[in-house]
């Protein structure tokens, strides 16, 4: 791989020990993946929740702020594993909160931007297209490669970091014209997709494909941005997807000729039996829910006012509590124009600065959790600790509201 004379002074540690070990672990990924060369990023976005990390994780960001390290680009954080604001709230150990609060400091230390949330698109990283970025929130990375025309990889933990110190990554993967063309075709059948549909299609999407780069045909004209990230989201979840060319959506991809190139792709058609499939895989009982989690990833202001419409004047049912995970901005907001208080009034709390699938559930005494975020149900599920249902919003508050 070949370095640019800077780029070989900061790997001698001329410009501080933590640019000499981003240096190290940018050019030992490249190397191990095949890239040419590093290239400059606009933005970087990193991970940031303890329940992944680890004491680890917290070694390793400790490592880097107290060698000097600053962040070289905007750099926005992912969620907390908690509510760092109302932690006690919802049950959260001190033990617990302790380390994710160690985590929180380096990277106020580094210099990032503390927005915890993994929809930044929505709210404050906002990269023109054409623009490599380096962001590891899996579903921020298909958003950005099928919507807004950026490049990133699926950044991993600790190389993350070292992209945004360095604000270099290596060349290699979705930062390649080549690899980023569709090499096979999803089309969508049903007419009428649910908020859950839209789920299960990524989930199917992102099952079959494999390593290849998918096309997905059929969408509704009206299809939602949120929708769209709801899809991906779930899509990174089950499979290695980067990037989905939505037909009609993705830049550069308005027609199904100019999805393939005027080459023939293999077409699966997902129809009403395969999202009835994915919605059978995720349901693991049909036990009653202690808890229903939405926003996984975080609810729009938009989402937010339309769960609050459906919830008008109706309670939660005893026994069961209601979260609404959302970014710090969408609380905001939703706290300004009264949003919020009709969630509360119905017993749904609203919080910012985590998500469900990366808080420790069982510690705060959830054993079944109802969800619609196929991502949630998908990656909690294969933890064990507690059971998922798998249901769409409207019946999920048929069920538990009164």
């Amino acid at each position: 791989m070949q370095l640019s004379s800077n780029e070989e002074r900061m790997l001698k540690g001329e410009a501080g020990e933590a640019k000499q070990l981003s240096m190290e672990v940018l050019t030992k990924v490249g190397e191990a993946a095949g890239a040419d060369r590093l290239v400059p990023i606009k933005s970087a976005h990193v991970l940031a929740h303890y329940s992944s990390l680890h004491e680890a994780g917290i070694e390793v960001l400790e490592k880097f702020a107290n060698g000097g390290g600053k962040f070289a680009v905007p750099t926005t954080v992912d969620p907390a594993s908690i509510d760092l604001v109302n932690w006690r709230l919802f049950g959260i150990q001190e033990e617990y909160a302790r380390k994710q609060f160690r985590l929180c400091n380096a990277y106020a230390r580094l210099g990032g931007i503390l927005c915890w949330t993994c929809v930044q698109y929505q709210v404050c990283n906002f990269p023109k297209a054409g623009e490599d970025v380096a962001w590891a929130e899996s579903n921020s990375v298909v958003f950005a490669n099928s919507l807004m025309g950026c490049r990133t990889n699926k950044i991993t933990s600790g190389l993350d970091i070292a992209c945004a110190i360095a604000g270099l990554t290596p060349r290699f993967g979705m930062l390649l014209d080549e690899n980023r063309q569709a090499s096979v075709l999803f089309s969508l059948a049903p007419d009428a997709l649910t908020d859950l549909d839209y789920r299960s299609v990524g989930f199917f999407i992102g099952k079959i494909a494999g390593s290849r780069v998918p096309a997905l045909s059929g969408l509704p004209a009206g299809t939602t941005s949120d929708e769209l990230k709801h899809l991906g989201s779930a899509a990174a979840a089950s499979g290695p997807v980067t990037m989905i060319h939505y037909v009609g959506f993705t830049p550069g991809s308005g027609s199904l000729q100019a999805v393939s190139e005027g080459r023939k792709l293999e077409t699966i058609e997902i129809d009403r039996k395969a999202l009835d499939e994915v919605e059978g895989e995720l349901n693991q009982t049909e036990e009653r829910p202690d808890l229903v989690a939405l926003g996984v990833p975080h609810l729009s202001p938009s989402e937010l006012g339309e769960l609050a419409r459906l919830i008008r004047g109706r309670s939660l049912k005893r026994g069961i509590r209601m979260f609404a995970y959302t970014s710090s901005l969408g609380y905001e907001m939703a706290s300004m124009s009264g949003i919020r208080s009709d969630l509360e009034r119905a017993g749904a709390l609203v919080s910012h600065t985590t998500d469900g699938e990366i808080s420790p559930l069982k510690q705060m005494g959830f054993n079944v959790v109802l969800t619609n975020s196929a991502k949630m149900a998908e990656l909690v599920s294969t933890e064990g600790e507690v059971e998922l249902r798998y249901r769409p919003l409207r019946g999920i508050l048929d069920e538990v509201m009164e």
